[in-house]
């Protein structure tokens, strides 16, 4: 198992379901993104010209603790590294699962603004804690960079025919596809039981969570059982 569990290409490509998965929810629900704050901030303007001051303030709110979520994640970054604390992200992992599960009740659903300053303030979170997959940069919650990243590579493949441009296309189309497929069944499970969808990424943070919760233990569980033979030895 490599160390930085948050980099594996599962982990990624799920965590950019979910990001797919999170910005439809929310838009259909809340007429608001968790994580295009580019959207959210057009859509305040042009709202904020038609007198819809409420719309406006759920969506300059979501922006605002967007902002907060990447200050405070870089913060842990620095603290968790300072500490030499190398699997801090698994909390993140739980913590999103509660939240989401949060989301899902009744009593919290019914309030859109509440709902949108959570889920963008996670979506922050989860944006700067997993940037890379494999070593290579990549965004799991909007999708403009990546398209980006499949064109050029692709380009670049067509003329040099390069090994390396050919693996980052595939990189890149890969994030694009999980990201368009987290939309599409987001939007399929929300026609199907309504606001209740949102469980749906609670249930993949959890099952993230635990998966590599599991792989974490099992590789410092070998690594100590290593240490003891060769100790004996």
């Amino acid at each position: 198992m490599k160390i930085a569990f948050h980099e594996n290409r599962m982990v990624g490509l799920l965590l950019t379901f979910i990001g797919g998965a999170m910005d439809s929810y929310t838009y259909i629900h809340y007429e608001a993104f968790a994580s295009a704050q580019t959207g959210n901030i057009v859509l305040s303007i042009i709202q904020a010209y038609e007198g819809h001051w409420t719309s406006v303030g759920k969506k300059l709110l979501s922006t605002l603790f967007f902002f907060i979520g990447i200050l405070l994640t870089k913060f842990m970054i620095d603290f968790f590294r300072g500490k030499e604390i190398q699997f801090w992200r698994l909390f993140i992992l739980y913590y999103e699962a509660i939240v989401f599960f949060l989301v899902s009740l009744n009593p919290l659903n019914s309030h859109p603004a509440i709902v949108t300053i959570m889920i963008a303030f996670s979506a922050a979170i989860q944006w700067i804690a997993f940037d890379k997959i494999n070593g290579r940069d990549y965004t799991n919650l909007f999708t403009t960079g990546n398209i980006k990243g499949v064109a050029t590579n692709f380009y670049d493949f067509l003329v040099t025919k390069s090994q390396e441009s050919k693996e980052k296309f595939l990189h890149f189309f890969f994030v694009v596809l999980a990201f368009i497929s987290g939309a599409i069944v987001s939007i399929f499970f929300y026609r199907w039981i309504g606001s209740k969808a949102i469980l749906l990424v609670s249930a993949l943070f959890l099952y993230l969570a635990i998966t590599e919760t599991f792989a974490v233990w099992r590789f410092f569980h070998t690594e100590q059982f290593r240490t003891v033979n060769k100790d004996r030895k």
